[in-house]
């Protein structure tokens, strides 16, 4: 056999200008396993997630529904017994788009008004809580972000069938000063006793109002009915909200009788999009400020500095639907931190990452 019979293959091609054909677009659900065990990789699973990793591997892929990747946030504690919860917030969807799976619930007429209302109202967003922190996970909790479009509370409500839960946040939301707009809100269905959590974006007037003076948000407080704080817990509220680096939410719990629960939460948006970014932010930046502040309180442990080393972004080249070639994108980036307090007295804050798949453009 001579040299050049050695660059030849069978049918007489030369081996030296193959290459190896692109992968297919990745499946969501193969996306979501690759992104997921990149956030448990180097001994993160059992620190971050315990034994709830499985179970997330297994329940969460039927959630994944649509043609573009939903918005998936992996949540878990800063202390204490490690656990995984993840929340998948859907994108546009066909009508007849079902979730193959008993947590999702009764849900078909949910989907389907869903898939009709956002291509009417596309900043609108709705999905599910998936709770994996359980060894045997409950029927998800729903959510929905109607933002401003508050015609659309009673209609979602009186589809999944919790129609009262409509008077509860339009109420709430009436009641609420400027600056405190409520945004969205989420509920387990079919528990009649169990509170409705409302949320909203602080006005950045706001954020600085409550971050310079406690006596600010204590007047809030007592101007929407919650009454369940004290003065270390004002301190530490103005003491985060002085360190966010972005935005900050709220959470409340609305009561069935409208009355306000005893919990109060925020959640410390970092703002990341790229992995320079979380090096910079929890070296010596903002987050570490914040995260700082948590290990003070003991709302936090030293498992933050793991977590944070899950950031990765990467784009692999692809075969795309039409024959052409393109790059496919993972990320995953922590997004913010939940400081909640009940009865005025901090529980363990949390961290959620935002785990991303997409065709670049």
């Amino acid at each position: 056999m001579t040299r050049s019979d050695e660059r030849l293959d069978g049918q007489g091609q030369d081996r030296r200008s193959a290459r190896p054909a692109p992968l297919a677009v990745p499946s969501h659900a193969l996306a979501f396993q690759a992104l997921l065990l990149q956030a448990a990789d180097d001994g993160r699973g059992p620190l971050l997630f315990g034994d709830s990793l499985g179970r997330a591997r297994e329940a969460v892929p039927p959630f994944l529904v649509g043609r573009d990747f939903p918005d998936v946030y992996l949540e878990h504690p800063l202390a204490g017994d490690p656990f995984l919860d993840v929340t998948v917030l859907l994108g546009q969807l066909e009508p007849g788009t079902r979730v193959g799976s008993p947590l999702a619930g009764e849900h078909g007429a949910l989907l389907d008004w869903y898939a009709g209302t956002r291509r009417e109202f596309v900043d609108v967003s709705c999905g599910f809580e998936v709770d994996t922190g359980k060894p045997e996970p409950p029927v998800s909790a729903v959510h929905f972000q109607p933002r401003g479009h508050a015609e659309l509370v009673r209609p979602f409500c009186e589809t999944i069938g919790e129609p009262e839960r409509a008077d509860l946040y339009l109420d709430m939301a009436g009641r609420m000063p400027k600056g405190w707009p409520l945004s969205f809100f989420g509920l387990f269905r079919g528990r009649p006793g169990s509170p409705l959590r409302v949320c909203g974006y602080l006005s950045d007037p706001e954020v600085q109002a409550c971050a310079h003076d406690p006596e600010h948000l204590a007047a809030t407080f007592d101007a929407i009915g919650f009454s369940s704080y004290n003065s270390p817990m004002l301190e530490q509220v103005s003491s985060l909200m002085a360190a966010a680096p972005s935005l900050v939410d709220f959470q409340l719990d609305v009561l069935p009788d409208g009355t306000l629960g005893p919990t109060f939460a925020i959640d410390v948006q970092f703002g990341i999009k790229r992995p320079a970014a979380v090096r910079d932010t929890f070296g010596r930046g903002a987050g570490a400020c914040v995260m700082g502040l948590l290990e003070d309180w003991g709302a936090a442990d030293g498992r933050w500095r793991a977590a944070t080393c899950a950031a990765f972004a990467r784009a692999i080249p692809v075969e795309l639907e039409d024959g052409t070639y393109g790059k496919y994108a993972l990320t995953l980036m922590p997004q913010w931190l939940k400081a909640r307090w009940v009865d005025g007295s901090l529980q363990t804050a949390k961290l959620y990452h935002l785990a991303h798949g997409d065709v670049l453009a």
